[in-house]
């Protein structure tokens, strides 16, 4: 999959244009990202091309038919969401947005729809959210390993047809994204016959297995626009004919202090994947509230990686579900993590811990790792840790083709390998299927 990202000065340039007419970047973001997702919607031919007129006021009326198509798009015409029908826009900044958007159109190459762009874009136009919030989107190849030592195992063992799975920091939905086409077409395991990922009970079955939740209402209703995208061009259909019955499982709220939210029940997800905020809450009552919420974790000038490391393993999880995160590795280092690493997850069935602070991972300064557990105590004496050695030598031209990141990849590949033989031959000797 190509993915074509502009450099940030140029997102920055057009936000400060437009903000000299809405009055404040908020605000100008918004109306330059909402023109890009209408856009993506008529050029991938899921609303119709005469839903599409003219002007600052034909994009709010595109905005509305949107809406309209599905009951979980309804937030693209709330103006608490999108702000757009209470600052309207001059034609100058009007025109400046449409020439942006001829020159770089938010499309993915081959014809794909999945929207990669258009959250990447998110990223780069909204500076609140990425400066504020922390918001960082999951490059897709990240997004598909954490699914492979998650996800994926979760359908192993509770069967494709029943697993859930959440992301509750799932900004724009790079891996609720990566978990509907997980979950649409699951791995085939020996002599298990291929399932059918194009047909509408699979594209219902996948909608219904992801689910994601954030704090930013514009972010979680692009991915619920995105994973309805998917589904509307894996049927060939428009975004209306998607049945509105189908779920759509995301919803805008506080994953770590929201408890009202159905998404947010305790014990329901067999999966939960995150590449959750590294920062410290800057205001002083959430911090403390967070504090009081998550005692356990949550010491010191601590970073939200680890209460919501607690929220998924401790609330979100089924009993054994598994728990995978991309993280700061800061904990390893500072005080705030001692609690963490002492006390809070030797309580927990450590799968995996990967060493990802080499590897190149764009709009990820921060040094990372992958955490993998099971929601349950800890069984066997076996941790799998992949350490690394060097950092890259150079960025690469093509970051999941990386050294260091290939590297990963191989060595997650022949540890996989090894354990499916050991299962199936454990198998054998007691008599059952060894392809299973």
């Amino acid at each position: 999959m190509t993915i074509r990202t502009l450099a940030p000065a140029t997102y920055d340039k057009l936000t400060a244009t437009v903000a000299r007419d809405t009055g404040e970047r908020r605000t100008a973001a918004l109306w330059i990202h909402a023109a890009a997702l209408v856009r993506h919607a008529h050029d991938h031919a899921l609303a119709p091309i005469e839903d599409r007129p003219p002007g600052p006021g034909g994009l709010l009326k595109s905005l509305e038919s949107l809406a309209g198509c599905h009951p979980a798009l309804a937030p693209l015409a709330d103006p608490a969401v999108l702000p757009l029908w209470e600052q309207p826009l001059g034609a100058a900044a009007w025109a400046a947005i449409e020439e942006f958007w001829d020159r770089h159109p938010a499309l993915e190459g081959e014809h794909r729809v999945d929207g990669y762009v258009l959250g990447d874009a998110y990223q780069l136009l909204s500076e609140e959210a990425r400066k504020g919030r922390a918001l960082c989107q999951t490059p897709p190849w990240v997004a598909r390993l954490l699914l492979r030592l998650s996800l994926e195992p979760a359908m192993d063992e509770w069967g494709p047809a029943d697993v859930r799975m959440i992301d509750p920091a799932c900004g724009t939905g790079h891996i609720a994204v990566a978990a509907f086409h997980m979950a649409r077409v699951p791995p085939v395991r020996g002599r298990r016959p291929s399932p059918v990922g194009h047909g509408p009970w699979a594209v219902e079955r996948a909608l219904a297995a992801v689910s994601g939740v954030d704090l930013d209402a514009y972010a979680a209703a692009l991915t619920a626009y995105r994973l309805l995208a998917c589904s509307a061009s894996v049927l060939g259909v428009r975004l209306a004919r998607v049945p509105a019955s189908w779920p759509v499982n995301v919803a805008a709220a506080d994953s770590l202090l929201d408890r009202s939210d159905p998404l947010l029940a305790a014990g329901a997800y067999h999966a939960c994947v995150a590449n959750p905020p590294y920062i410290t809450p800057k205001d002083p009552v959430v911090r403390d509230q967070i504090r009081a919420a998550y005692p356990q974790v949550a010491t010191g000038k601590y970073s939200l990686a680890l209460p919501f490391t607690a929220l998924m393993l401790e609330h979100l999880a089924v009993p054994g579900g598994f728990v995978a995160q991309l993280t700061a590795n800061s904990f390893m280092k500072r005080e705030f993590g001692r609690r963490y690493v002492t006390e809070f997850l030797p309580r927990f069935d450590a799968r995996w811990i990967i060493d990802t602070s080499g590897a190149y991972i764009p709009g990820h300064g921060t040094p990372t790792c992958i955490l993998v557990h099971r929601a349950r105590p800890p069984v066997g004496d076996t941790v799998t840790v992949v350490r690394g050695n060097h950092g890259e030598p150079r960025i690469p031209e093509d970051p999941a083709q990386g050294l260091v990141w290939r590297a990963i990849e191989d060595t997650v590949d022949s540890r996989l390998a090894w354990d499916r033989f050991q299962a199936g031959a454990d198998r054998a000797r007691q008599g059952g299927d060894p392809t299973h």
